[in-house]
């Protein structure tokens, strides 16, 4: 990782969530947190937003392109809907440019398979199975 900013409650700068050409407000218990990671090849940003009390986790990869930047997977929990799963479309993904490259992502495992796990997450701990999804590190610039 290159930066991190630690948890945030304040409204989220297209800087840490480059999909949205504005700052996303951030309202009631509502957290989030980023960092900028590279490879050899690219440049990404991580976001994570989760609200605890209502046991909502997100997490997301952006890849930088030189026309904007694009999702490449979601990683997610909701206690609505225990479960952990991810979202991705392996033709699209890391290739749509803005927000709507978070939309219409295949779900997996699917809704209806069986896979209520159940976690108790803590920020620290979401955290760092986003960054265990997405093969982060925590090498300076360096993505697994």
């Amino acid at each position: 990782m290159t930066t991190d900013t630690g948890w945030q409650t304040k409204d989220l700068p297209p800087k840490y969530a480059p999909i949205f050409v504005k700052s996303r407000p951030v309202r009631g218990s509502w957290k989030w947190r980023a960092a900028q990671v590279s490879d050899m090849h690219n440049d990404y940003v991580l976001t994570a937003l989760c609200d605890p009390k209502r046991d909502n986790w997100k997490s997301f990869l952006s890849l930088q392109l030189p026309t904007g930047s694009s999702v490449v997977a979601r990683f997610e929990h909701h206690g609505s809907h225990p479960g952990l799963h991810s979202h991705a479309d392996c033709h699209r993904s890391g290739l749509e440019i803005g927000a709507q490259s978070l939309d219409n992502l295949s779900r997996f495992p699917d809704a209806k398979s069986p896979h209520r796990r159940t976690n108790s997450w803590t920020e620290s701990g979401f955290w760092e199975a986003s960054k265990k999804f997405f093969r982060i590190t925590e090498m300076p610039g360096s993505l697994l």
